[in-house]
């Protein structure tokens, strides 16, 4: 008899389950739409940077969630700038999202943010960094990282400031040579790499563009040989830079500094590939491994928390692009929802504007204050700036600003026939 009632209640209870609607289970849930480049040849980041957003997920989720309901992504896979417009759209009009998380390529990225103004939807951008981005003055677009040309001026800046002196070379008489690839990304840093070493008197031997596609840029790297540059600054993806590498130790191309400029340099795969020869060579990135000092200690915590569960879950330890997808989400469900607590795209505008956080207080060093609509750059971040680091030992350290960094840049690059010979003389 009793196995009956309870046969009979389990029965009922399934039955009661099955028939709740659709809308209903999800109005128990904080859906927000996740567009990245989840396919084709972008994919390797947009799923590291997703990474790092699930673990953000993970940490408000165990703690309660938000509103006392649970995150849950619904995705989107900007392949391209066109599907990233068209999966906006999905995820907007057939998903019914009023927020869309995103999408750490700059060209998908100002293609849909475009459609989630036009539908007056939320579009949090967490890393893509092409300033045109917040230039266009939208209302509900927010982006937590730093801009484009903010990594072009960087180099520049420490070409003159720290490397010319470093070797004894009058910055004035400071070759320089730029590469980029020509997406908005690679365009926005090149270019104001290049102007701002003009501007600084640098003499720019020569400025080359492609595409991350190609499959060949030994061109590029014999040209630079003829232009004898002291430094290169590069913007590469992926595969494109670590062709160029490859490329230049077959050129015998030798400069006393290279710098990169986010994506490839920064990413564990550039110390995976080249093992030694990865060291030695600067990047700027948000970035990881600051000197301790300048975080507080509740971020302290919180980026040793992140780091484990990532460790756990994914196999290795955040780098870059994961960290950019976790402060982003983090700053939006710990900062902006709550304050929010709905929502509804104008409650999140507003919540988001009044964001005040201090300098050490997101895991970059930064802090967070977006600009409003009047500005110039209406939704940036105002308080991120990225950070110069170096391969040493096939880790990256925190270089400059000064009270960022933990180890001194080593200086110049060792030529490819030093390297084969274990042969490495740095000036003090």
């Amino acid at each position: 008899m009793r196995k009956s009632i309870t046969g009979f209640l389990v029965t009922s209870l399934l039955v009661f389950v099955l028939c709740i609607p659709p809308a209903v289970i999800a109005a128990q849930k904080v859906r927000i739409g996740a567009l990245f480049p989840f396919s084709g040849p972008l994919a390797l980041l947009g799923q590291e940077t997703f990474n790092g957003a699930t673990i953000a997920a993970d940490m408000v989720n165990d703690k309660g969630g938000v509103w006392g309901k649970q995150i849950e992504w619904v995705k989107g896979d900007g392949v391209d700038p066109k599907k990233a417009m068209t999966e906006c759209e999905r995820l907007i009009s057939v998903q019914g999202l009023r927020l869309i998380f995103g999408t750490y390529s700059s060209s998908r990225s100002y293609a849909a943010s475009e459609v989630a103004e036009r539908n007056k939807v939320i579009y949090w951008e967490q890393g893509a960094i092409a300033d045109p981005i917040t230039e266009r003055g939208l209302k509900y677009l927010f982006r937590t990282c730093p801009r484009a040309s903010q990594f072009g001026i960087m180099a520049a800046d420490f070409a003159n400031e720290v490397i010319a002196p470093k070797l004894g070379i009058d910055p004035k008489q400071m070759k320089v040579a730029i590469m980029f690839e020509d997406s908005l990304y690679g365009t926005t840093v090149g270019g104001n790499a290049a102007k701002h070493a003009l501007k600084l008197g640098m003499k720019v031997v020569a400025t080359d563009s492609y595409s991350h596609k190609t499959v060949d840029l030994s061109p590029v790297a014999m040209r630079f040989k003829a232009r004898k540059p002291d430094v290169i600054i590069a913007t590469s993806y992926l595969e494109d830079g670590l062709l160029f590498w490859r490329q230049a130790k077959e050129a015998d191309l030798n400069v006393k500094a290279f710098i990169g400029t986010g994506a490839c340099h920064g990413m564990p795969d550039w110390a995976k590939t080249f093992g030694d020869e990865a060291n030695y060579i600067f990047n700027i990135d948000p970035a990881i491994g600051i000197n301790p000092n300048v975080l507080s200690p509740k971020t302290k915590a919180v980026l040793k928390e992140f780091q484990e569960r990532f460790n756990k879950k994914f196999g290795h330890l955040p780098a870059t692009h994961a960290s950019l997808g976790f402060v982003g989400a983090r700053v939006l469900f710990e900062e902006v929802l709550p304050r929010a607590a709905s929502l509804d795209p104008e409650a999140v505008r507003e919540a988001a504007l009044k964001v005040d956080i201090p300098k050490g207080g997101t895991i970059f060093g930064f802090g967070v204050k977006f600009a409003p609509p009047v500005h110039p750059a209406a939704g940036q971040n105002l308080l991120a700036h990225p950070a110069l680091m170096q391969w040493q030992e096939q880790r990256m350290w925190v270089a400059y600003p000064l009270d960022f960094g933990v180890r001194d840049p080593l200086l110049p690059l060792p030529t490819w026939e030093q390297r084969a010979k274990g042969v490495t003389r740095f000036v003090k």
